[in-house]
């Protein structure tokens, strides 16, 4: 017998405390022979972001010293932190941002400079072991410079010495030099050649991203001949992911169809392996991430995305044919890598938790290689989305999904509906998908309705489906999210009056954006969200300083538009309640962005609860941080929509409710 209790105020085993207890967020990975090697970032160390190694003789075990946090912060996002070779380990220290060395004992590469801070990311080590190339990014008198580099791990040579901008002396090269960035520097087999890919502001990576190639030395220096094999930033196309196959074939993702295919380059042909319809790329917001692989047979292993989901599939490259493999997963993250033996990928499905497997090639097994304890909801307690499409303005498609209530000990009062949480991702050019999310079922196993939203600018569905964001972010995004909650009204499967949307940097904007130039939404909940995009364009890091050019227009030639666009601008039309959480040291979206939204609702008298925490950038990693600011969400909802709440949940302070 079920008790019968209204929506949003059913009680729950899951607690903030589940979801922090498991709160790794994995990060770049690794194989080195058939061993692999990934990053936590574990919420019950403070965030540290620690090296774990896989092998079939010992399993899974940390591989660094404990007072050890490798993350690099090139781009802010960073990734691409660390290679392995033949068991010796290359980072980037978190602390210092220098390049370590460790195969047993740590050895500092680089030294930090007092001029200038100098970061570096996305490694490969050349093949005769004599020198490593990556992306340096250097922080100099407010001016930031990246390069594509090489540094030299000869015994005995001196540490980085900034002589070497000029040719002289010391182990760190410039190699090339001149576009705003570059990534995915990648070198040959037998050591001759090397690949890169490189882009200008005004363009991200996606808009437009050029693929270079050159000879490369001995000594880590490059030829003068280099050559530009694909991508085009006047006419919009992106390459993504180059990689060479043993004998030295080029492959790369281009999405000149429309859509992120892969192609492959010999002898300066061209040829598209993947001419359909689907996503075979995502994207570059981190460094060194990966989507495909190439075997020593030239065969292909990839990950594509269709209807919101990604789907693992070998290519045969002399037929053509693609056949999907069968597997539990339907998001495999942004890491797929290939030994000779087996696949290795992050992955998680719509009933499977986010972990790490291995996949043998030979029996077409997987096994999960991290141990993680058991969900704190049993199967039948899950509520499993469900994918829906729908009709925005201009009867534009839409893509979300839907998940309902459901929590077996309790049932609602007869013809009521539950409030719905509209989620909107970060990015914008992310996607959300179906895996199973603690967080989402936090929410639903509590009564509370979910719609997570692909809103138009999403990745996954075509480059036409992604651009539609392109001058229109603050517009389209959020009549895409009004229209999901629409939606479900019409069908019955939400409360009209208990509408609230959530979402955290970009998702964070498009909150604001509904709740202040609409009236629709009961409340929301911003993290680290964008009020003032005049002041994101002129305080930005430089990865995203003229991201804004495409997705609303160029700054200032549209200062108008920006304000036109800005919350902080428009707060005379708010009305509802605003909770806003945001990160001390968040360098993203500073947090003068939420002090802006906080004076404009104090001098409005209108309900507002805001949390600023010490010690969090851009994304919460603290175990404490994690706990406070879901336990703090909850009771705002339940407080705005009069709802009975946990007696364990502490109630939060709302001003002026």
């Amino acid at each position: 017998m079920t008790e019968v209790k209204p929506y949003g105020s059913w009680t729950s085993s899951l607690t903030a405390e589940n979801l922090a207890d498991k709160g790794i967020r994995y990060g770049h990975m690794c194989v080195d022979g058939d061993e692999l090697y990934w990053l936590e970032s574990r919420a019950k160390d403070q965030g540290r972001t620690v090296l774990v190694k896989y092998s079939l003789e010992k399993g899974v075990e940390d591989v660094l010293p404990d007072d050890i946090s490798v993350r690099t912060k090139v781009h802010e996002y960073g990734s691409g932190d660390f290679v392995v070779d033949k068991q010796i380990i290359f980072f980037a220290n978190a602390k210092d941002q220098c390049v370590y060395r460790f195969d047993g004992e740590l050895i500092q590469i680089t030294q930090p400079n007092p001029q200038s801070e100098h970061r570096y990311a996305d490694f490969v080590t050349s093949p005769d072991e004599k020198f490593l190339v990556c992306v340096r990014e250097t922080h100099h008198q407010n001016k930031v410079i990246n390069d594509l580099v090489s540094i030299s791990l000869h015994d005995g040579e001196s540490l980085d010495n900034d002589k070497n901008e000029k040719g002289g002396f010391g182990p760190v090269k410039v190699l090339h030099t001149g576009y705003d960035f570059y990534s995915f520097p990648r070198i040959t087999k037998h050591g001759h050649r090397i690949c890169w890919t490189c882009w200008n502001q005004p363009d991200m990576p996606w808009d437009g991203a050029e693929l270079w190639v050159a000879d490369i030395h001995q000594d880590g220096s490059l030829d003068a001949a280099h050559q530009i094999v694909a991508g085009d930033a006047q006419n919009q196309q992106s390459v993504y992911q180059p990689t060479w196959s043993d004998d030295g074939v080029l492959h790369y993702i281009n999405d000149v169809s429309g859509w992120s295919n892969i192609y492959s380059c010999r002898d300066g042909v061209l040829n598209a392996l993947t001419p359909i319809d689907r996503e075979f790329g995502i994207p570059q917001w981190v460094l060194g991430s990966s989507t495909y692989a190439v075997n020593s047979k030239n065969q292909i292993y990839a990950v594509y995305i269709q209807n919101g989901q990604q789907q693992l599939c070998h290519i045969d490259v002399e037929t053509g044919h693609i056949e999907p493999i069968a597997l539990p997963f339907k998001n495999f993250g942004d890491h797929l890598l290939l030994s000779q033996e087996a696949l290795y990928f992050r992955a998680a499905g719509p009933a499977v938790e986010d972990a790490i497997y291995r996949f043998d090639l030979k029996t077409n097994k997987y096994e999960q290689l991290n141990q993680s304890r058991d969900f704190p909801l049993p199967v039948e307690e899950l509520s499993v989305a469900k994918i829906i499409e729908f009709e925005s303005n201009n009867q534009r498609p839409c893509h979300a999904f839907y998940y309902a209530p459901h929590n077996s000990q309790y049932s609602a009062p007869k013809n009521t509906q539950p409030p719905l949480i509209v989620m909107s991702h970060g990015g914008p050019t992310a996607m959300t998908n179906n895996s199973l999310n603690t967080a989402i079922q936090f929410w639903t196993h509590r009564g509370f309705a979910v719609v997570d939203v692909n809103y138009g600018g999403s990745t996954g569905f075509g480059k036409k489906y992604r651009d539609s964001l392109r001058g229109n972010w603050g517009v389209v995004d959020v009549e895409d999210c009004i229209a999901a909650a629409k939606y479900l009204v019409s069908k019955g499967l939400a409360d009209e009056d208990s509408l609230l949307i959530r979402g955290g940097s970009a998702g964070g904007y498009t909150t604001l954006c509904a709740l202040t130039f609409y009236n629709v939404f009961a409340a929301g909940m911003s993290r680290y969200g964008v009020a003032d995009l005049e002041s994101l364009a002129s305080d930005s890091h430089k990865f995203e300083a003229r991201y804004l050019d495409s997705v609303v227009g160029p700054y200032p030639k549209e200062k108008a538009l920006y304000q036109a666009r800005s919350p902080i601008h428009s707060t005379d039309k708010l009305s509802c309640p605003i909770l806003l959480l945001q990160g001390e040291d968040d360098k993203v979206v500073p947090p003068n962005q939420a002090e802006m939204m906080v004076e404009a609702l104090q001098k409005k008298k209108i309900p507002y609860a805001y949390k600023l925490y010490s010690g969090e950038g851009h994304g919460f990693r603290k175990a404490d941080t994690i706990v406070d600011a879901l336990n703090s969400e909850l009771s705002f909802y339940r407080q705005v929509l009069q709802l009975e709440s946990d007696t364990a949940i502490s109630k939060l302070d709302i001003h002026f409710l």
